[in-house]
């Protein structure tokens, strides 16, 4: 259902040690480096070239870090979580169309920082290519591991890794399209399940936001707001927890998912009935 508006990232890697555990020893240990922007952006038609600046900043007081730049493949699956690939792996990679003039090696000084021009050249012939919008991922990496103290105060040894996001888009990316597939209830989970697809031809990120309405008592409960990130093709399912116990009775569950359409959203109501 469409409706009308009104008008108006540290990834971390070492041995034997979890990536998503690692941010939480470089507070310990006073170890890593700070990669911006989290994602770049270029606008680009077939046989055009732009550049990107890249800041990375080695934090360590302490630490020179080596430090090189690679370059890999991303996608989104169904439930949102990122999975990444080899460079050129996907048919809508852009990997190879990444250079940096002055060389992927380098090295930082304690406290030292460095801006990175990154270049991006698309072809001239593009129909190979499956999709309107193409995607990369950069990496920075530490190729010297140095010593560090976990949480717990054991010594370990650290070595850094932080990705950037890369997206394309040509001049025929302009459509964003959200589109509901299905929207139910999962009683078992306390939760409903909300599926939708972006049938547009360009990245389309947003937020749902869902409330339940117990027809018994006239109250009304709003959930968490939720945030998501899809590129053209995916198919989305999120579920939407409850949060805390709800009372017993019949409810209508309206879900609005803005993505930022100039003057559309997208709902559904699901009426349900909860013991």
């Amino acid at each position: 259902m469409r409706l009308e508006k009104l008008p108006d990232v540290v990834f971390k890697c070492m041995s034997i040690i979890c990536l998503l555990l690692v941010a939480t020893y470089s507070l310990f240990s006073q170890i890593g480096i700070s990669v911006s922007p989290p994602r770049l952006y270029y606008d680009l038609n077939p046989g055009e070239t732009g550049t990107q600046k890249v800041l990375v900043n080695n934090i360590s007081k302490e630490h020179i870090m080596s430090l090189s730049i690679t370059f890999g493949d991303w996608k989104y699956d169904e439930l949102g979580n990122n999975m990444m690939f080899p460079p050129d792996s996907l048919n809508f990679s852009c990997a190879s169309w990444l250079s940096i003039d002055e060389g992927t090696y380098f090295t930082l000084n304690p406290g030292e920082n460095r801006e990175i021009e990154l270049r991006m050249s698309v072809p001239e012939e593009t129909e190979g290519y499956k999709s309107s919008v193409n995607t990369a991922m950069v990496y920075v990496t530490q190729m010297n591991a140095v010593d560090g103290v976990d949480a717990d105060g054991a010594a370990i040894k650290v070595n850094v890794r932080q990705g950037i996001k890369v997206y394309h888009n040509d001049a025929s990316a302009t459509k964003k399209l959200i589109e509901i597939v299905e929207l139910s209830l999962d009683s078992e989970n306390d939760r409903l399940r909300l599926s939708f697809n972006n049938s547009g031809n360009i990245w389309a990120n947003g937020t749902v936001n869902t409330t339940l309405f117990n027809q018994n008592t006239g109250d009304e409960i709003v959930l968490d707001e939720s945030v998501f990130y899809t590129l053209p093709g995916d198919k989305r399912t999120m579920f939407l927890p409850f949060g805390k116990d709800l009372a017993s009775g019949e409810y209508i569950a309206t879900i609005i998912i803005d993505y930022g359409d100039e003057v559309a959203l997208e709902a559904a109501e699901l009426q349900f009935s909860y013991e």
